[in-house]
């Protein structure tokens, strides 16, 4: 499995190529990139109406939105730091990772840690769900307003853990 990392941010951008991660890195929106997935941000409630999620909701349709919440409530709900997949009905863009930063309360405790755990299970709920290349734009580093290298760091190393973990 491939992953794209693609953020519009010039400061979060340049935090990533500093970093030299072992996956593709892009300036701008993951989803204008070739990928077959996309990581959803969304609260633990799958609500996806601000920043990023509002801009995947725009592409994929409310329908992303609202399999997401049906998926959640399904299985009695979802934490910060775990992840799970649905379908859309986006022609390019199949499925969508729903993978929270932040808890529906708000709760917002600035561990930049946060993106470690959300990066790594959305790359190995995407690598279970058989998706190709999974897009995803920084972690923790809009509405949540942790710190960007912090974050950045911790997102990097999610995702090469996940990515590699079996490969060890």
């Amino acid at each position: 499995m491939d992953v794209l990392v693609a953020d519009n941010n010039k400061i979060v951008f340049q935090a990533f190529k500093d970093y030299s991660p072992d996956f593709d890195l892009q300036f701008g929106n993951p989803m204008a990139y070739d990928i077959d997935a996309i990581v959803s941000p969304a609260n633990t409630l799958g609500i996806m109406n601000g920043g990023f999620d509002a801009s995947i909701r725009r592409a994929l349709g409310t329908w992303s939105e609202v399999n997401a919440r049906k998926a959640i409530d399904a299985r009695g709900g979802i934490k910060v730091g775990e992840a799970i997949v649905v379908s859309t009905f986006h022609q390019r863009i199949t499925k969508l990772v729903v993978a929270p930063t932040i808890s529906h309360l708000g709760e917002m405790k600035g561990d930049p840690s946060v993106t470690y755990s959300v990066a790594f299970a959305a790359v190995i709920a995407a690598k279970e769900a058989g998706i190709k290349k999974l897009g995803m734009t920084s972690l923790g580093t809009g509405a949540r307003g942790l710190d960007i290298h912090d974050a950045v760091a911790n997102q990097i190393q999610g995702i090469e853990d996940a990515l590699y973990k079996n490969e060890i």
